[in-house]
């Protein structure tokens, strides 16, 4: 009996691995995937890492409170050195953005692409590689204006999004939304190496701020980076490279948590958009949306590296290898250059972003269905149409 019940299952897993996911399932999905709010959850990452910026006093009652997480009593501390919190702000700051930049280009392709229900076109995006080119295409296309409209504003324009914004407005939200979804795109394809040694394990050493670099021409010397940098190790000179190319570098980024923080609370918003417009469309809840100026994100993306005064973002250097008689090979070196437009001027920019109502509209799905039995164990009343 068992043998039996044991080739009636494989026979079983095996003809549903053919099967289309039932259509049935949208609405009970799209209905408690929205429920969600990775947008909160983004910013409140932000938020809590810049209490590390507090000084030492201003932390001091906070760490000498007890906190309880569930069963889990943490003593009161004392807070950390000031170099430490330095060090936790410039790598926390980078696990962020990373974090970012992958959150909304995920959410969007899966929006664009998959209409009828996005949290499956999420959880269906399983191969990085693909992924990865996916965004590169994408980059090398320039991100659809139509897309990203539809996606981040709910429409094509002002008047089929039903917002109360000018034409002006609408575009400039869409050129910012374009422009973070290509530093997003940059950073993802560029400094993988950076995440992932952040990431796993925790691999990267930091420099800190006594750390310079210069180039000697002429009699001249010319000051490429001072500050804080990101140090790791890896194989290929870079995540593009030829894999018959040399292999062990080691590689210094400059640290810009700054940046990487000013730019992570632009995608918060983008994604915040993003958020409200679909569940406006997938169930018919009206929302908000913040009205972006693209200004206002080239501020936060080159304001930070001007302020640095750096030069160089990257230095990739080829570690030494050993030839057949002993003698040891020169040090490869390749300087990767923080990137300004040169027609763009460091001023100051005031943030009067606005936030406009994003009501409800006849076309939106409503969902209501007052079926007599839901697909999930966990789906909001009255989303099943079973």
């Amino acid at each position: 009996m068992a043998r039996n019940n044991r080739a009636s299952k494989k026979r079983h897993q095996k003809s549903s691995a053919d099967k289309p996911l039932a259509k049935e399932l949208h609405p009970e999905l799209n209905a408690t995937f929205y429920t969600a709010d990775p947008a909160a959850f983004l910013r409140l990452r932000i938020e809590a890492l810049s209490l590390m910026a507090l000084s030492q006093e201003q932390l001091r009652p906070v760490y000498a409170a007890e906190r309880q997480i569930g069963s889990l009593s943490i003593p009161p501390t004392g807070p950390p050195e000031d170099d430490e919190r330095e060090r936790y702000i410039a790598t926390e700051a980078e696990m962020i953005i990373h974090h970012a930049a992958e959150m909304v280009l995920r959410m969007f392709f899966a929006h664009a692409e998959a209409p009828d229900c996005p949290w499956i076109g999420m959880a269906s995006s399983t191969s990085f590689s693909a992924f990865k080119d996916k965004v590169e295409k994408a980059l090398e296309d320039g991100f659809n204006r139509e897309d990203v409209a539809l996606v981040f504003l709910g429409g094509s324009d002002p008047r089929d999004a039903a917002i109360a914004a000018t034409d002006e407005e609408f575009e400039n939200t869409v050129d910012a939304v374009r422009l973070l979804l290509r530093f997003s795109a940059h950073r993802l394809l560029n400094e993988s190496f950076l995440y992932n040694a952040a990431k796993h394990g925790l691999t990267m050493v930091q420099l800190d701020d006594s750390t310079k670099m210069t180039l000697q021409t002429g009699g001249e010397e010319i000051e490429l980076h001072a500050g804080r940098m990101h140090t790791y190790l890896h194989k290929p000179a870079s995540p593009k490279a030829p894999k018959e190319g040399p292999k062990w570098h080691l590689s210094m980024t400059g640290c810009l948590p700054d940046q990487d923080l000013a730019v992570a609370t632009a995608i918060y918003h983008a994604v915040q958009n993003l958020w409200q417009v679909a569940r406006r469309r997938y169930t018919a809840q009206r929302g908000q949306v913040v009205l972006m100026r693209e200004a206002a994100v080239e501020s936060s993306m080159y304001a930070p590296v001007t302020n640095s005064l750096s030069i160089v973002r990257t230095t990739v250097m080829e570690l030494t290898k050993k030839n057949p008689d002993g003698s040891l090979t020169g040090i490869g070196l390749n300087l990767i250059r923080n990137f300004v437009p040169r027609d763009w001027q460091d001023q100051e920019v005031v943030d009067d972003q606005r936030t406009v109502d994003l009501p409800v509209r006849q076309r939106d799905k409503k969902i209501d269905y007052h079926a007599r039995r839901s697909l999930l164990p966990f789906s909001p009343k009255n989303s099943s149409r079973v």
